[in-house]
């Protein structure tokens, strides 16, 4: 944990993105939310006066896993990735181990960019992944 939480004091992020809290298939995607999701409210001093070194909470999001319906997975933020979905489909095709998953996630873009078009009136997106925001976002104004 402390190297986690050292990690993202030196980097500083603007965002952290993680896996699900729950994952039946995946039981170690739960832990990798529980380290992050902690280690970031250490590294931002968990919310009250620290005696360490600490940095402002980064955004933590939730990117979509393989089953989000079994993952309690809810999109609230939705990336166009139109204009990298060549890198990748090259970046997925050069795992081995999960081939499986190229098409799957090929076509999960083009659903999502569906929904992103309809969210935000925006005909140009062809290719989009969602996210799902932990925490609430703090605003001046809408």
């Amino acid at each position: 944990m402390t190297q986690v939480v050292d990690a993202i004091r030196v980097f500083a992020p603007d965002v952290l993105i993680t896996h699900t809290d729950t994952d039946p298939f995946n039981p170690d995607h739960a832990v990798a939310y529980e380290v992050v999701q902690r280690a970031r409210s250490l590294a931002a001093g968990a919310g009250v006066a620290s005696a360490f070194e600490s940095i402002t909470p980064p955004a933590l999001f939730l990117f979509e896993p393989h089953q989000p319906e079994l993952c309690n997975f809810m999109p609230t933020t939705f990336v166009d990735i139109t204009p990298v979905i060549e890198a990748k489909r090259e970046a997925m095709a050069a795992i081995e181990a999960q081939k499986y998953l190229q098409t799957y996630y090929d076509q999960r873009a083009e659903q999502r960019a569906h929904h992103a078009r309809r969210a935000a009136g925006r005909p140009e997106v062809r290719y989009a992944e969602a996210f799902q925001r932990v925490l609430p976002q703090v605003v001046a104004e809408l």
